[in-house]
């Protein structure tokens, strides 16, 4: 029963890692080329146009986002695609992992899983004392009443 416990707790522990706190933050402009491809992207333009795409990427002076069209039917999926020049950005944002507010709760997952086995192993370590009864010990014998 202990491992079923600390394999569930594993598994937990790992989907929480792998989900993560996700956060909305600004790419500096000298960031936006930096990786080749970006997840859950909000972009604003100095004309106050604002696209969000799914995921984007940058080619030389322009930044390239897909869109999937998840209301299609058939075999073909349907993305939509942009192409926005750079110098026509004035703010890029994308969702990431945040690592702090990660941390923080599955750290908390950690604490409280930890409390409860410590928990559980001194209850179990504890020696059962009795608490009631007429505190006079079986001597031995077949108490009154008990024979035929």
């Amino acid at each position: 029963m202990i491992r079923t416990r600390a394999v569930s707790l594993g598994v937990l522990i790992a989907w929480l890692a792998s989900a993560g706190c996700m956060s909305l933050r600004e790419v500096p402009r000298s960031q936006y080329a930096a990786r080749t491809e970006r997840k859950a992207v909000r972009v604003e333009t100095v004309d106050g146009l604002v696209y969000e795409f799914d995921w984007a990427s940058v080619d030389r002076d322009t930044l390239v986002g897909y869109r999937n069209h998840g209301d299609s039917e058939g075999a073909l999926e349907q993305v939509a695609v942009v192409h926005v020049p750079l110098q026509d950005v004035s703010r890029l944002t994308a969702r990431e992992l945040d690592w702090r507010r990660t941390g923080m709760i599955g750290g908390g997952v950690v604490a409280a899983a930890l409390a409860v086995g410590l928990r559980a192993a001194l209850k179990g370590n504890t020696p059962s004392t009795p608490t009631s009864g007429t505190g006079k010990p079986f001597t031995g014998g077949v108490p009154r009443g008990a024979g035929n």
